[in-house]
């Protein structure tokens, strides 16, 4: 991508922005910025917040936008109106990334799957880089000059919605799920942002995909590189289930009850990470030790501890519904469960039109409480109450006899009482840890 002498503006001065912010700089475009809220490097990058559209957009060659920009910010709208091109910071950054990529990317289980696969292939003797929607830009990346065998990407729909020439040698789709519905009209237009992901990719690519999701075998229409079908119910790749056992290339690995890791899910992320694994040379050794040893990363499905014959687990990173149900179908024996936060446009309805059985009461607090509650009656669930506080609901939910199980799987983004869902997981187990029964 040339960029040098060019005017190029980046919308959203977070670690997306800012590092995008320094990378244009290192290959010498002329950069300005734009951030509604507060501007980290004022001295450095000049924030046109405020100035005429008009002159924001002279000259403009390039906008790059950080993945918490929305479509209908009056920026985008200006730059479609103009037809200036408009790429996502992850765009930028693997235009001068250098090494092999590895992308992943779906509704849910992307951080646990990237985080899977680093730690195969660094077991295995390659040098390895996470980044993308797990925290550490691609373009900080470049800056870096880090030397490696392999990116790993956790591309999110915001991030893939604006590429246009990224591709990866190898491809995930791990799930499609109704998820930010805030933001997109439509569900097909938040897949299409997804699908963005084999965009580019040639014949010899390869794209793994979720045989046992119905939203992902539609979506491989079109594909022009080689598929890999990922399923936990049928022999399908060479590291697959068989009789409860993993297998590779047709010899058995383990027991599935070796892994530390619960839940059919993440079955199907070890699935995937192992797949991953054999395409680059990784062995049986390998294998074993990601099934044997790999813990459960914080807020998904953590188990926080047990008081009392009650266990208590910890999934604030479960903001749709699709995770709560991974999350319910985790546990076994009955659970109660905590619900609620910042509203993403999910269809409440049929979540309670399908709820598993073991679900036997649960509290809803939170922005969309009212919302979630309404929509528990309107399916005839009503075992369900609204509370003011997260303490005031876990408590609810530890006065009842019936409920073996306490789960805190909020379906709902966080944003409407904490920075993000590491903090609201965190609130929730020291919560847990004062429990004085």
């Amino acid at each position: 991508m040339v960029v040098a002498d060019k005017k190029v503006l980046v919308v959203g001065m977070r670690a997306s922005g800012i590092s995008a912010c320094s990378l244009l700089k290192e290959k010498k475009a002329e950069v300005y910025c734009y951030d509604d809220y507060v501007n980290p490097l004022e001295n450095e990058f000049k924030n046109l917040k405020g100035r005429p559209l008009e002159e924001i957009f002279d000259g403009l060659s390039l906008i790059v936008i950080s993945p918490s920009i929305p479509n209908g910010h009056e920026v985008m709208k200006h730059a479609k109106e103009l037809k200036v091109p408009v790429i996502s910071e992850l765009e930028l950054g693997c235009s001068f990334l250098r090494a092999p990529k590895i992308a992943v990317t779906g509704t849910n289980g992307k951080t646990t799957t990237v985080c899977m696969l680093q730690k195969i292939m660094s077991n295995s003797g390659l040098n390895v880089k996470t980044m993308g929607n797990i925290g550490y830009p691609v373009s900080q990346v470049v800056l870096d000059k880090s030397k490696m065998d392999y990116a790993v990407i956790e591309a999110s729909s915001f991030q893939l919605e604006y590429i246009k020439n990224f591709y990866p040698r190898i491809a995930v789709i791990m799930n499609l799920a109704p998820d930010h519905m805030e933001r997109y009209d439509k569900f097909s237009d938040y897949i299409n942002a997804k699908k963005n992901i084999f965009k580019n990719q040639k014949k010899d690519d390869i794209l793994l995909l979720n045989y046992d999701d119905k939203n992902v075998r539609a979506a491989a229409e079109g594909c022009r590189s080689r598929i890999i079908w990922i399923s936990t119910k049928k022999s399908l790749s060479p590291v697959c289930i068989k009789d409860n056992y993993y297998y590779f290339e047709d010899s058995a690995l383990c027991h599935i009850k070796e892994s530390k890791v619960k839940g059919e899910h993440n079955r199907f992320n070890l699935l995937v990470a192992m797949n991953i694994g054999a395409l680059v040379g990784c062995r049986r050794e390998h294998m074993l030790n990601l099934i044997k040893d790999y813990n459960p990363l914080p807020h998904r499905i953590e188990y926080v501890t047990s008081i009392n014959g009650k266990h208590f687990y910890n999934d604030s990173k479960g903001t749709n519904i699709h995770a709560c149900r991974f999350a319910i179908n985790s546990l076994e024996d009955s659970i109660g469960l905590i619900m609620g936060g910042s509203d993403k446009n999910e269809d409440y309805c049929e979540f309670f039109e399908n709820i598993d059985e073991k679900v036997k009461y649960i509290v809803v607090t939170g922005n969309n409480a009212d919302k979630i509650y309404s929509a528990a009656l309107k399916m005839g669930f009503c075992g369900i109450k609204v509370v003011d506080t997260l303490k005031t609901g876990l408590e609810e939910l530890i006065a009842r006899e019936d409920i073996k199980n306490v789960l805190f799987s909020p379906s709902a983004a966080s944003f409407d009482r904490y920075t993000n869902y590491a903090e609201r997981g965190d609130v929730f187990k020291g919560l847990v840890y004062e429990i004085n029964l």
